[in-house]
């Protein structure tokens, strides 16, 4: 499929969506835009994430872990 036809079927795909489904349409658009130094930089911004993932490696320092085999049998 040529470039010109992917975005032509985008747009015509746009104008038929519900604002609604526009909205979610346009969230997954500029995540596909961000760079992963962009979304690198979102995650340290997020100030409950990075609260977690210090504790999460304070947890693997001091050995306060789930063994993976123990999840596993549990899925």
């Amino acid at each position: 499929m040529e470039l010109s036809e992917i975005k032509s079927k985008i747009e015509d795909t746009v104008k038929t969506l519900p604002p609604d489904k526009l909205k979610i349409a346009l969230d997954l658009l500029e995540d596909l835009k961000r760079t992963d130094e962009e979304e690198t930089q979102l995650l340290l911004d997020d100030i409950g994430f990075m609260e977690e993932y210090r504790q999460a490696k304070e947890d693997i320092r001091t050995g306060q872990t789930i063994k993976w085999e123990d999840i596993k049998r549990d899925v």
